[in-house]
């Protein structure tokens, strides 16, 4: 029997399946690439981030393309940014004719700030929808707090390690610097686990679906904020050292000046950096500046 089954007429996941073979695309794991190919767990995804018509979305990592092709039928505007040329014509055959704008940058170094005014006009609101190689969450996470204007939401897929990370409380083993600033910025929640077998290839540990609701109203302004920041990272440069320790390392203050902000913050002078919650590290920011 003939077969009459057009490229149109083919699922997104069999559309991409097609495409990866057709293209003979292989899976680099330095590039960190584990795609998910099932549409009914990428439409949860989708959902979970609530893309909604109208939209503007910067998508980091689309992969095969399906996440992305699911987005802009949704009715929002898509910007992707991916790392790997090899994949320009497996997402020319996914996303086909949809209005999409696909960007081959290195996200870690890209101007996202110049490349979301192009795409959607200066300060519109947008958000982040990214499936990122493991090893760059810490550095993207950072470079989305330093965004300008923020995203509303940022929804990520993560190892699970690095969601326990963001989810961690002050005093928790996990508290750290990421976390700290992460918790600043946003209301971080988990949507959705991940086990391996989602993936294809399937990745030695099991993700999580991470979505950020960044806070809108913030107490600091812009130049407190990158106080805080630096702080935030002094405070947990050197575990189990005091916090005087460290802020006599990291902003060459003598031990008489650290004791000094100490008691303005109303902290202990042996207290360590790590069990502080935001609101101390804020009162400490202002007592070194203020």
């Amino acid at each position: 029997m003939e077969n009459n089954i057009r490229p149109a007429d083919l699922s997104l996941s069999l559309k991409a399946r097609v495409a990866l073979e057709k293209y003979v695309f292989r899976f680099t794991h330095s590039l960190g690439q584990n795609f998910i190919l099932d549409e009914n767990v990428i439409g949860d995804i989708v959902y979970a981030a609530g893309v909604q018509t109208g939209d503007n979305i910067l998508e980091i990592g689309p992969g095969s393309g399906i996440m992305t092709a699911m987005m802009a039928d949704k009715g929002a505007r898509v910007l992707a940014v991916e790392l790997d040329k090899a994949l320009e014509p497996v997402l020319s055959d996914v996303i086909g004719e949809r209005d999409v704008k696909i960007v081959f940058q290195d996200a870690l170094k890209a101007d996202l700030n110049a490349l979301t005014r192009e795409a959607f006009g200066e300060n519109a609101a947008y958000s982040i929808v990214a499936n990122l190689p493991y090893y760059i969450t810490a550095d993207f996470l950072m470079r989305v707090l330093s965004l300008s204007p923020m995203p509303d939401s940022v929804t990520l897929m993560l190892q699970k390690e690095a969601c326990e990370r963001v989810m961690s409380q002050p005093g928790d083993k996990n508290w750290s610097a990421l976390s700290a600033s992460v918790r600043y910025f946003a209301d971080p929640e988990v949507v959705m686990d991940a086990p391996a077998s989602l993936f294809t290839p399937p990745p030695h540990v099991d993700s999580c679906l991470l979505k950020l609701h960044m806070r809108a109203n913030r107490p600091l302004n812009s130049e407190d904020e990158k106080r805080l920041m630096n702080l935030i990272q002094a405070a947990f440069r050197m575990r189990r050292k005091t916090l005087a320790n460290n802020l006599s390392a990291s902003f060459s203050m003598s031990r008489e000046e650290t004791l000094v902000v100490l008691e303005k913050a109303g902290l202990d002078a042996k207290v360590r950096g790590e069990v502080l919650t935001i609101d101390q590290l804020i009162d400490v920011m202002n007592a070194i500046y203020h």
